[in-house]
């Protein structure tokens, strides 16, 4: 695998999108990336386990299987096998019509606007000709072909890709995005695709997801989802996070596509397992909260999320609106 993000440098997975994570700009060529030295060295090194010489590329991963906690590395092949690029993720742009809790301005541009950073969207990636006349050229080893954001379906250069490679067989490789689900896509553009799979990002239930996920809009979000499943396989990605895991049961119950979560590890004010845990044993069948077992097993700083959770509410201009959802805001 290997994956390209907004600023149009490679890196090996989507979850480290620091500096120290680049490994090279796609600008260079998608082989040229793949084959850099310092992409080699990282699989070299973690076939041993995790070290120093591992931690730019694989802080977040490591975090959570410290805490006894699946991650992308232990659910995925990414060290079996020959070392071939059968995965290829694209990060086009930043450009999202949501801000959610846990994002930032570097893959939502409407957080970028929330923070005045200018310009909000980010898209350093170019589509050329070179890159894309590349990428048919690998199209063929290619098992899947991943896109992200920001919101991939609002991108025009992810569907000017797919446009381009119409004329391709692609029977072979699947599509798979991650989405908020809530806009409409060119789904003619998949025809002709072996699978075409939509991770609908869905943090939160009712009033926490439109909480959460400012921008959002709950009863949408339900009528948006059901009219993509008439074009492409649904699963449910849910955060846990210190503001979801009230409603995770809720969620999981509700949604009819197959669910899954992510322990969120960061941004801080986000952290799952700085959240102390006798919190977490005040809710309903707290055991079965995937990180409940990682908590902290005592102190852990409440006043860090309340703080938090009072700021994102004054951003917003909805003073108050945490206090009514989470029980801990107020005892």
């Amino acid at each position: 695998m290997m994956s390209v993000e907004t600023d149009g440098w490679t890196r090996p997975c989507c979850l480290e999108t620091g500096t120290p994570a680049r490994i090279a700009d796609i600008s260079e060529g998608i082989l040229v990336a793949f084959n850099h030295p310092k992409l080699i060295e990282l699989h070299t090194n973690l076939t041993d386990g995790y070290s120093v010489k591992t931690r730019n590329f694989c802080h977040r991963c490591e975090k959570l299987e410290n805490n006894n906690q699946v991650s992308m590395r232990n659910t995925t092949n990414i060290l079996k096998g020959p070392r071939e690029l059968k995965t290829l993720q694209f990060k086009m742009s930043n450009k999202c019509q949501l801000a959610c809790a846990h994002c930032g301005p570097d893959k939502s541009s409407t957080w970028a606007k929330l923070q005045n950073i200018s310009p909000h969207v980010i898209d350093s990636f170019k589509v050329t000709d070179a890159f894309l006349n590349e990428l048919k050229d690998l199209l063929p080893q290619l098992d899947v072909l991943k896109f992200s954001g920001g919101e991939p379906f609002l991108d025009p250069n992810h569907w000017k890709i797919l446009d381009a490679l119409k004329g391709c067989d692609r029977g072979h490789c699947k599509l798979e995005y991650i989405t908020n689900g809530l806009i409409k896509p060119k789904h003619e553009l998949w025809q002709g695709w072996g699978n075409v799979e939509c991770s609908v990002s869905a943090d939160g239930f009712e009033e926490s997801f439109e909480w959460f996920r400012r921008g959002a809009n709950w009863n949408e979000l339900i009528i948006s989802v059901d009219s993509l499943s008439n074009h492409a396989d649904i699963s449910i990605n849910f955060s846990v996070t210190p503001y979801t895991i009230q409603d995770y049961h809720a969620a999981k119950n509700y949604w009819k596509y197959p669910f899954s979560s992510l322990q969120i590890v960061y941004p801080t004010h986000a952290d799952l397992f700085q959240f102390p845990r006798e919190q977490f044993m005040k809710l309903e069948n707290y055991q079965t909260i995937p990180g409940y077992d990682s908590t902290m097993s005592s102190g852990g700083n409440l006043n860090k999320y309340r703080m938090w959770a009072h700021t994102w509410d004054s951003k917003w201009n909805t003073v108050g609106w945490a206090n009514r959802i989470f029980d801990w805001m107020t005892t």
